[in-house]
């Protein structure tokens, strides 16, 4: 852990050195069109794959970085040139990303390890079947994503519910699947916002599709489970779904989603004859946006029928219960650069993993001026567990994410976790990560 949290250390003394100071508005990149971020509003998560695909190819054309040369480009070449001759051939466009996470944390429970580390990697891609090019595009989507640990014997994820003890947890999605590698989405999709309707059917992953907000993904900003996810909403996991939303204008959209509430991501398409579902209707509204690429606040209301055994899954406790949440975002310049989002959810009956959860989150876009993919952000949790026996939990994270090759991105984050809640042994854990992140 000192070791660590040394290297930590002296990789910010070095980033220190090569930062200037502030640039002129005139030196600083233009803002990525929404065009090359992916879906508006409904579903608009970044790891969703039709959203990944856009962020990488949007994040190929960015060349700037603290080291300006990259010994693995010859490789994204080739891989380029294979993806650029698939899709001539097939219309089959294809994206790989890899995310690696080293995570230690100065306080456990007696006994347990102090760090780990885990990889998470995603084969996307979208298979353009219909009106290819225009807004009523129809395609087949698709997500294969895999997940592995190291020698640490357990994965950042684990380290932050096992080992710290938490609830909001401290590193969504780094933790090993078993197996290894799994298919996460595999659904027909059909409308964007600017033909005014959109819908998908197949396997789906809800909380990819609901209350999402463009700037929270563990892969690239935030880390904890409570800072991704509005997980309050006892979200089903991964299985059989339809989703669809009706667009009235720029700023306002319908939608909602029906999904068989014994989803697994482990399962082809679950127990849909068990008659179980976890329903979601949304509103998303711009309120007050400042540029062409403000997100939609969102406004959800939700009901889950429990699964068939009462045993939970993802955010579902497994019980019958219902629940509101919303996510509230407004950009602070009118450049769009510094972003603040509000999140809160409410469940009842006991059917999601958080009776209550709240956050607010800051981002600053470019700021030091000197390249194009940097970010700071810092936000608040708050988690009070559905589980009893368990305190209010809160938790400050900051991270600065540039980019250290012109194809690798590094994030630098801290967290501070107070009253972890499912132990009374320590009151604060300080929680150091390094993350890195490439695609082609």
């Amino acid at each position: 852990m000192r070791v660590f949290i040394t290297a930590l250390a002296a990789m910010m003394v070095v980033l220190s050195f090569g930062i200037p100071g502030p640039a002129s508005a005139e030196e600083l990149q233009p803002p990525v069109p929404i065009s090359k971020q992916g879906a508006a509003g409904f579903a608009d998560d970044p790891e969703d794959p039709a959203n990944k695909l856009k962020q990488i190819e949007n994040r190929a054309t960015q060349t700037d970085g603290l080291i300006p040369y990259s010994p693995i480009q010859p490789i994204r070449d080739v891989f380029t040139s294979f993806k650029d001759a698939v899709y001539d051939a097939t219309y089959l466009k294809l994206g790989l990303s890899f995310h690696h996470l080293f995570q230690g944390a100065s306080d456990v429970v007696p006994g347990a390890k102090d760090d780990g580390a885990a990889t998470d990697m995603d084969f996307v891609g979208t298979w353009e079947l219909f009106n290819r090019g225009t807004p009523t595009q129809g395609e087949i989507g698709f997500g294969l994503e895999g997940r592995w640990e190291y020698g640490y014997g357990i994965g950042p994820q684990n380290l932050g519910f096992a080992n710290v003890a938490t609830s909001g947890g401290t590193a969504n999605t780094f933790s090993e699947y078993r197996p290894n590698f799994i298919v996460r989405n595999l659904y027909y999709k059909q409308g964007s916002q600017e033909a005014g309707w959109v819908f998908r059917f197949g396997k789906i992953t809800t909380d990819a599709m609901l209350l999402t907000n463009r700037h929270i993904t563990p892969n690239t900003t935030f880390l904890p489970n409570a800072g991704t996810g509005v997980f309050a909403a006892g979200f089903a996991d991964s299985g059989a779904g339809i989703g669809a939303a009706k667009y009235f204008g720029d700023n306002m959209y319908v939608g909602g989603v029906i999904a068989d509430a014994n989803g697994n991501r482990f399962d082809w398409f679950g127990d849909l004859d068990k008659g179980d579902f976890y329903k979601g209707l949304e509103v998303g509204l711009k309120i007050a946006p400042k540029t062409d690429k403000a997100s939609f606040s969102k406004f959800l209301l939700w009901h889950t029928d429990g699964t068939k055994d009462g045993t939970p899954i993802n955010a579902n406790t497994g019980a019958d219960g219902w629940g509101f949440a919303f996510v509230l975002e407004h950009e602070l310049t009118a450049d769009g650069r510094v972003v603040a989002i509000g999140r809160y959810g409410r469940s009842f009956d006991g059917a999601a993993i958080y009776d209550q959860q709240a956050a607010v989150h800051f981002l600053f876009y470019q700021p030091f001026g000197r390249f194009e993919n940097d970010v700071i952000g810092t936000a608040f949790n708050w988690v009070d567990s559905t589980f009893a026996g368990t305190r209010d939990e809160y938790n400050w994270e900051t991270f600065y994410r540039f980019p250290l090759l012109p194809d690798v991105d590094t994030t630098l984050s801290y967290q501070a976790v107070f009253n972890p809640a499912f132990t009374r042994t320590f009151d604060f854990s300080s929680v150091f990560s390094l993350r890195l992140t490439t695609s082609f």
